[in-house]
Parts: C-alpha cells; sequence; structure tokens
C-alpha cells in the first residue's frame, strides 16, 4: 500500500490532480479507520500502463518423506486438473508447521500480489489450522484459492482427525522423527483412528 505522496511521486503529479484522479475514478483509494487514502501497488501500475503477469500456483503438501510418492501423485493430479499454471510448489512436513519453505514462499508471492490462483487438492494440503485466515489474507490480494476436492466429514470425523495432527505433530517434536518412539506414537494414534 502507498500513501499518496509515493503515489504523486511515482505518477509524477500533484495532490490536487490525485485528488482529481479519485474524484473521476480513475483510481480507488483504500481508506484506512483514520480515515487515511493508501493505495494498491497495482492500481498505480495500471495508470502507469505497467500490466504485471499474475501467476497460478499449483501446490501439494506431504506429512513426511516416506510419503514421497503421494506427493508426486498429487502434483500429477493438480496438473491433469489445471492445464494453465505458471509454477508448483511443493512441501514436506506437517499442515501444522506454519514455517514450511514452500508454504512461506507461496505466502511471500501472494503478499507481493504475484499470485492470482492457489489451487490445491484439498484445504489440509496447505493449512491444517487457520484454512480460513489463509482465505482472508488471499482474498485481501485478490488471490482466489481453488480446493478441488472438499470432503464431507461430520464435525466428529474432522475433531477425530486433528487431534490426531496435533498427537502426532507434538511426538514428532517430542522424540525426534528418526527415532522409534515417533513410529510407537504413530502407530498408537492410527490404531485409535480406526
Amino acid at each position: 500500500m502507498l500513501r499518496p505522496k509515493e503515489v504523486c511521486q511515482r505518477l509524477g503529479i500533484s495532490y490536487a490532480t490525485l485528488r482529481e484522479y479519485v474524484k473521476k475514478g480513475y483510481i480507488k483509494p483504500v481508506i484506512l479507520q483514520s480515515g487515511k487514502w493508501r493505495f494498491r501497488e497495482e492500481d498505480i501500475e495500471k495508470l502507469m500502463g505497467i500490466v504485471r503477469k499474475r501467476k497460478v500456483i499449483l501446490y501439494a503438501r506431504v506429512s513426511s518423506n516416506t510419503q514421497k510418492d503421494d506427493l508426486v501423485n498429487q502434483v500429477k493430479y493438480l496438473q491433469e486438473q489445471v492445464k494453465d499454471y505458471d509454477q508448483v510448489i511443493t512441501d514436506v512436513g506437517s499442515g501444522l508447521n506454519m514455517k514450511r519453505k514452500g508454504f512461506l514462499k507461496l505466502l511471500r508471492m501472494i503478499l507481493n500480489n504475484e499470485v492470482s490462483k492457489v489451487v490445491i487438492a484439498y484445504p489440509d494440503r496447505l493449512v491444517r489450522f487457520g484454512f480460513e485466515i489463509i482465505e482472508e489474507v488471499c482474498k485481501a490480494h485478490n488471490c482466489e484459492i481453488v480446493v478441488l476436492n472438499r470432503e464431507d466429514k461430520t464435525p466428529e470425523q474432522e475433531l477425530i482427525e486433528d487431534l490426531i495432527s496435533i498427537l502426532v505433530s507434538f511426538s514428532e517434536k517430542l522424540y525426534g522423527m528418526r527415532s522409534h518412539k515417533y513410529e510407537k506414537v504413530k502407530k498408537c494414534v492410527e490404531e485409535l483412528k480406526n
């Protein structure tokens, strides 16, 4: 977001001219709670005749290295469903881990208004919790999230899956990925699921 002074400098116009542009509808300000104006960088670029192509991103994630085949299949599925895309971003890590390399890269791209659409197979491939927050961030940056498969789960099923995710995530941190104790905890959790 740019301040009016920055917009005037970029466009080479006076503040009075900027107000006139707003009045005529050439550009629309974002009005803050304080009443001050801010302007979206892409709106300024449009006025300057600069059109930046925004990307369509396919995002795939699996929880562990043992699921690499699933990751390949997930990417292949996304590519079959979406013919016109610009980039594929993948991650191997828990959906609870917000510090995944690919996820952070995607988030930075969205915040920089470089992405028009993110396509995922399931909501939990992007994040395990807080999907609605990510959706709101995307909306604020004119980015659409397309979920190809939405499973109709009962609230009980969702709760059980969320609890399992939390248990597995904490056990990974507690025991380490290579520990045999982690495998015991994971097996126990899987038995609870069934």
